[in-house]
């Protein structure tokens, strides 16, 4: 498991702030599985995580939709944007808990549309 070879990893110290970071939110529920540890609400991804070996990222579920506010996410893919980190002095965690905050909102957004498209 991603989960066990992160909190033993070079980037241990970085995962478990991250962590605590994440789960300090009551929406969110963490997921283990073999390629990274994963971090839902109700509706959707929030975050996923992983050491990269030179690097631990934090991969954000609607990252392409928070990139035009937090336009120095990484990534080009079609939906996941990256936060990378190498020292737990990377991690700004107001700025953390915005992304989070405006990642749930999000969701709920993401989750209603679908909902009032099958009303209509």
């Amino acid at each position: 498991m991603q989960f066990d070879k992160d909190i033993n990893g070079k980037y241990a110290e970085i995962f478990l702030k991250l962590r605590e970071i994440l789960l300090s939110f009551s929406e969110i529920k963490e997921t283990k599985n073999a390629k990274q540890t994963s971090y839902r609400d109700e509706y959707a991804v929030v975050a996923m995580m992983r050491d990269r070996g030179d690097t631990f990222v934090v991969s954000l579920g609607k990252g392409y939709l928070l990139q035009e506010k937090y336009p120095f996410l990484e990534g080009n893919g079609k939906i996941v944007r990256h936060l990378y980190f190498s020292d737990i002095s990377d991690i700004d965690e107001g700025l953390l808990r915005g992304i989070i905050e405006e990642t749930l909102i999000l969701n709920i957004e993401a989750h209603e549309m679908k909902r009032l498209r099958k009303q209509l």
